[in-house]
């Protein structure tokens, strides 16, 4: 089974729920020639990290316990940030 650029349906997945491009690879940093899903991870940590550093709006809704472990996600991998 084929996800178009991506490498994996989860790759293509993640992209679909945070309405990131789905058809331009140039839209992506990446090494391969899929959209791994590490590409795609690295896209939405970081509109995580601009909403928590600079009060953007949220990339998406979430519940308040799924907002609070994001939270801590992007805190402790992004310490240096903070």
């Amino acid at each position: 089974m084929t996800y178009g650029i991506f490498k994996t349906k989860r790759a293509y997945k993640l992209a679909l729920k945070y309405n990131l491009e789905l058809l331009n690879k140039s839209a992506y940093i990446h090494s391969q020639f899929f959209i791994t899903f590490d590409d795609v991870k690295f896209i939405v940590d970081n509109l995580w990290l601009n909403h928590f550093l600079y009060h953007d709006n949220p990339p998406i809704h979430v519940n308040t316990d799924k907002y609070l472990k994001i939270q801590s996600y992007i805190k402790s991998n992004y310490s240096h940030f903070f």
